[in-house]
């Protein structure tokens, strides 16, 4: 009747079902009352969506819970840090269904670079209105991640984070950064970038592969990478005297580490690099394994994430 007199009186039609999503809360994640929380996460999302909360009680749980829920939900959302975003992550790749993120750790260098703010209503504000983009995310060895991974100094510095803690926040990276500086000797490196061009490298401080721009806490490491574009930016700095790392550090917090003479930087969709020696490696600022043989390659276009419009 409706197709045939559309002038007619409108015929109601049942409201359509909301969408589902899942939160998965870290509870280590952040300095709020996690009840309290997760309570406002439940009242202002219900105005979009159906949502549940479920909290995470051991590491690696998060993307326990996405696998075993996969089906049971439209999307997913994560309450944490990079480390806790990398195991949800990797649970939505190559998957349609996307991942939103609400900050809540040190750095946030994901999150970051996805342009949402450590401001919970904001972060949920964007979570509403599921904005989806499709970015690219890397493999170390065995090993998934989504920001940046690496060897050298800063998976130093991620080793004693996650073994050592001294609480949340920079001041942490801060002291391990100096202390790992002092003790880690600098290490040969080979290199073969896209399995062709080899270089040696007698004395390297740190190798990143960078899918952002940032670590997180506005230091910037790489900073032309594109999330999007396919590849990730090999990003090396030679082996330099602590007066020179006093003198160039600023430049990390400026965007502008790549006018320093003892950084280079190239686009790869793989790499491999040896060592004489195992070196340990991180991903995301989660602790890796120690190996001689470290192989990298980009994942184009492999997760849907939430973003603001600013993305």
């Amino acid at each position: 009747i409706q197709t045939l007199w559309p002038w007619g009186p409108k015929i109601s039609r049942e409201k359509k079902m909301k969408e589902r999503i899942l939160v998965v809360v870290n509870p280590k994640s952040g300095k709020l009352n996690k009840g309290d929380l997760c309570a406002y996460l439940r009242s202002e999302l219900s105005e979009v969506y159906s949502p549940e909360i479920i909290t995470t009680s051991y590491k690696g749980e998060g993307n326990e819970i996405i696998q075993r829920y996969y089906d049971d939900f439209d999307l997913f959302a994560i309450f944490g840090g990079d480390g806790s975003i990398n195991e949800t992550a990797r649970a939505l790749l190559y998957k349609d269904k996307p991942l939103g993120i609400i900050p809540g750790g040190s750095g946030n260098g994901l999150a970051r670079g996805l342009k949402i703010p450590p401001h919970i209503p904001t972060a949920v504000e964007i979570l509403k209105k599921k904005r989806v983009k499709v970015i690219d995310a890397g493999q170390i060895n065995d090993d998934y991640f989504f920001n940046i991974a690496g060897i050298g100094l800063d998976a130093w510095i991620a080793k004693d984070f996650n073994e050592k803690p001294l609480g949340r926040g920079i001041p942490p990276y801060v002291l391990y950064a100096f202390t790992n500086y002092i003790k880690m000797p600098p290490f040969l490196a080979e290199v073969f970038l896209d399995g062709q061009k080899r270089q040696i490298v007698p004395g390297a401080l740190l190798i990143t592969f960078s899918n952002f721009k940032e670590w997180g806490g506005n230091t910037y490491i790489a900073p032309h990478a594109q999330p999007d574009d396919g590849l990730l930016d090999f990003c090396l700095i030679e082996s330099l005297s602590f007066p020179s790392i006093v003198l160039n550090l600023p430049k990390l917090f400026t965007k502008r580490i790549d006018k320093v003479k003892y950084y280079t930087t190239h686009q790869i969709g793989e790499v491999v690099v040896q060592t004489p020696e195992p070196q340990i490696y991180h991903y995301d600022g989660e602790k890796g394994k120690w190996a001689s043989t470290i192989k990298v390659k980009a994942h184009p276009l492999s997760l849907r994430v939430i973003v603001p419009e600013s993305f």
